[in-house]
C-alpha cells in the first residue's frame, strides 16, 4: 500500500492502536463502573483518536510548495 501515502511502521503502528483500541473496551466491558474502568475507557478513545489522525495524515496529499510569485 505504499501507492496512497503508507509505509509499513505507519500500517504497523495503526495496526497496534487498533489492538489497543480494542483491547481496551474488551477490558472496560468487564469492570464495574470505577475509575479504573474510566481510564481504561480513556485509553480506547484516544487509541481511535490517534489511528484517526494517522488515517487522515496518510490519506492527504502532500501539497507542493508555492514557488515565488
Amino acid at each position: 500500500m505504499k501507492g496512497n501515502g503508507t509505509n509499513e511502521e505507519q500500517q504497523d503502528f495503526a495496526a497496534k492502536l487498533a489492538l489497543i483500541e480494542s483491547e481496551a473496551y474488551l477490558a472496560a466491558e468487564s469492570l464495574p463502573p470505577s475509575t479504573v474502568r474510566d481510564r481504561i475507557q480513556h485509553i480506547a478513545v484516544v487509541a481511535q483518536l490517534l489511528k484517526a489522525r494517522l488515517d487522515v495524515t496518510v490519506l492527504r496529499p502532500l501539497r507542493k510548495p508555492l514557488g515565488k510569485l
